[in-house]
């Protein structure tokens, strides 16, 4: 079954990058998948060698490891010649490269037998008749507002066929963050479990709000009389409007706390702050009041340069 080199399965080189060995699994997964050649069973047998080579290959340790095997002449799938032939494999190539289990998840527990070995000694076997496979996992992405990102939220996501599942934002995710929704991936073939569904969070930007980690920064335009004499200002945050003093005297980008509005850690659920971010506005075609108010201060001993 296996005799062949499991990047030959793949269609790709030795020195095949991981985004090219997922892309030609994905190739040749889609092409030999059973829903799609039902009762074809040469199809079935190449969807079983994919599956094997993508889970060896994909891996840098059992790669590297399986590597290793071929340059010395190895191949631990191939037929045990030993054995007898149909379908058997070596078992101890299986236990020198410390995939067992892999085998065991990819063709099932149907697979193993127990029979006698030299000097008398019991070994396993391994025969593909009858496989219980996991199915693919899936990843997809899901848009939410900077509100749902910083507060968390609950979606209810359509995954067709009649299928529906709601779903739990956490309160703090960021952009590219995901989301496991177990055994909501492809169906398992054979009594195998469900693959997995991955939601990649992508967080639209806001209007107003810029995130610095946990905190939230809101640029606040005053005027030149609210920035000398100070103001009582009603300000948003992701929680509501609050009433800020802006206090007399302020400068272009100073910053002015509220603590507690920003956005809560993960590791422990402590909210940040709120940076109100000041800039002084001045109109680009004054009018001559405003001209005359600011030639009054022309001669004023304030530098502010100096």
């Amino acid at each position: 079954m296996l005799d062949k080199d499991l990047y030959e399965i793949l269609g790709v080189s030795k020195g095949a990058s991981e985004s090219e060995i997922r892309k030609a699994f994905h190739k040749h997964a889609k092409k030999y998948h059973p829903d799609v050649n039902q009762g074809d069973k040469a199809a079935e047998q190449k969807f079983k060698e994919v599956n094997l080579a993508y889970e060896v290959l994909k891996d840098k340790k059992k790669r590297a490891h399986y590597d290793q095997m071929r340059a010395q002449g190895r191949n631990p799938f191939a037929q045990n010649a030993h054995a007898g032939g149909g379908g058997h494999f070596d078992p101890d190539a299986f236990a020198d490269f410390g995939l067992g289990d892999l085998f065991e998840e990819i063709f099932g527990r149907g697979g193993f037998s127990a029979e006698a070995g030299p000097m008398g000694r019991g070994r396993t076997t391994y025969r593909t008749r009858g496989f219980a496979q996991r199915g693919h996992d899936r990843e997809a992405a899901l848009t939410i507002s900077f509100q749902e990102a910083a507060r968390g939220s609950e979606r209810v996501l359509d995954l067709g066929g009649g299928r529906r599942i709601s779903v739990k934002i956490p309160e703090g995710v960021e952009d590219g963050t995901k989301i496991k929704l177990s055994g909501q991936g492809d169906p398992g073939h054979n009594g195998g479990p469900n693959g997995d569904l991955l939601l990649r969070l992508q967080v639209l930007s806001h209007k107003d709000f810029k995130r610095e980690k946990q905190n939230v920064v809101l640029p606040l335009a005053i005027s030149f009389s609210e920035a000398v004499l100070g103001k009582q200002l009603e300000i948003p945050t992701l929680d509501g409007s609050v009433q800020l003093k802006i206090p007399a005297g302020i400068s272009s980008g100073q910053r002015l706390r509220l603590k507690g509005k920003g956005i809560a850690a993960s590791r422990n659920g402590q909210r940040g702050d709120q940076f109100v971010e000041i800039q002084i506005k001045v109109p680009k075609a004054p009018d001559d009041d405003y001209v005359k108010a600011a030639k009054l201060l022309e001669n004023h001993p304030f530098n502010p340069r100096g």
